[in-house]
This record gives C-alpha cells, structure tokens and sequence, in this order.
C-alpha cells in the first residue's frame, strides 16, 4: 500500500510508483482468486511492460539533474526486470508456480527501492533546489 513517506516529491514518479503499487496488488489478488495461468501471465508481463516504462521515466528524471549514482540506480533497475521477467518465463514454461511469495518480493523490492535508493535521487535533487 502507498503511503506518503514514500514520496520523491515528483507527481508524475509518484503517480508511476502509486502504479506499481495496483499492479502489485492485482496480481496478489489474482494469485489469491486461484485465477487461470494466462490471466496470471497477462498481469506479469504487464507489469515488466510498465516497470520498463517506469523505469525509464525515472532515470530520464535523474539524468535531468545530472544524477550521480545514475548508472548504479539503472543496474537496480535493469535487475528487477531481468528477475521479473524470469518469473514469466518460467511461469509460461511451467517451471514456476505463481505463490504469495513472489508477490512478496515484488512488494518488498518496490517498498525497499523506493525507501532506499529512490530517496536518494529525491534528496540529491532537494540539495539541487535549495
């Protein structure tokens, strides 16, 4: 669930994190309602689609202000797709099971990379306004 300290006082990476956050959750939900494979594999590869999308938005963001740790937060990035696109590979092969627990990671990955390194970015451009 999106609370407000999770902020990077940005509307629009805001809306985007908020997003994340009902994909995340439809999926869970669908796990949950024992919803069919494909339906399952819809939502997955929806969400890669809009994390890419996301994804890109916010280190267009960073570049922006020239961003140090840009190409550290990029490499997060590209591991978290790269991880949730092996869940649907293996879930389109059969070779995964759809459980709460990557539902878990996914909701834990997010919390924790928009707490942690998210807020970085957000307090290097506090330090670039003030």
């Amino acid at each position: 669930m999106w609370t407000d300290d999770l902020s990077v006082n940005s509307a629009v990476i805001d809306n985007e994190h908020k997003r994340l956050f009902e994909l995340i959750d439809n999926f869970y939900k669908s796990i949950k309602d024992n919803s069919p494979k494909e339906r399952l594999e819809e939502l997955i590869i929806g969400l890669v689609n809009y994390t890419k999308t996301h994804f890109a938005n916010e280190e267009a963001h960073m570049r922006t202000m020239n961003y140090p740790n840009l190409a550290a937060h990029k490499e997060l990035h590209v591991q978290f797709v790269d991880k949730v696109t092996s869940y649907y590979d293996r879930l389109k092969s059969g070779k995964l099971i759809l459980s709460i627990e990557v539902t878990n990671f996914l909701k834990d990955w997010l919390v924790n990379h928009i707490k942690g390194s998210d807020q970085q970015y957000a307090a290097f451009e506090r330090t670039l306004k003030a």
